[in-house]
């Protein structure tokens, strides 16, 4: 099966990834490179939220996606945030759709009752995907990000799916 919960055997991968998108892209607004030390405290600080990976058809990861709490304050327990990352040679063929097509069920099981994506502008490819899984433009803040030796705008995408919070959250995630 190409998605499946990620673990510390992904870490090399995941790594390349990320790091390929600090350096070079914009859809990370990082600007120091991710370590194994980062991938192992942020995986144990969201335990209980979802982190998968795609394979290829090979078994190498070309992909990942994840959550994350939106905000620390206990208001906003039910909304997080969502990523995906692909290699630039597997993008447009689907990963990140099948990708989201398993993270964003897995986060309406846990109880989530709002998903925000942010989108560095223009990236109409991303626009497209987070729109098919129901996510609506929210608005735009513009020229809050510097990379690259330029200002850039990021959009928001959110997606409600109920008005009352669950009583409980469920098992981990990260699981079946």
């Amino acid at each position: 099966m190409p998605v499946r919960p990620a673990c510390e055997s992904d870490f090399p991968a995941v790594l390349a990834i990320v790091n390929r998108e600090i350096a070079e892209g914009t859809a990370h607004f990082g600007t120091t490179p991710v370590t194994a030390s980062d991938l192992h405290r942020w995986l144990d600080s969201h335990r209980t939220l979802p982190w998968l990976v795609h394979e290829d058809d090979s078994g190498e990861v070309v992909g990942y996606a994840s959550a994350s709490r939106w905000q620390q304050r206990e208001g906003y327990d039910w909304t997080v945030t969502i990523s995906v990352y692909v290699r630039p040679e597997a993008q447009g063929r689907g990963v990140g759709r099948r990708l989201y097509a398993d993270l964003v069920p897995r986060l309406d099981v846990l109880g989530y009752r709002t998903i925000v994506a942010g989108i560095a502008l223009p990236n109409a490819a991303s626009v497209r995907l987070h729109e098919s899984f129901g996510l609506r433009h929210a608005g735009t803040l513009p020229r809050v990000g510097f990379k690259l030796g330029r200002w850039i705008d990021v959009g928001y995408w959110v997606r409600n799916s109920g008005e009352q919070p669950p009583h409980r959250r469920l098992a981990q995630a990260s699981g079946t």
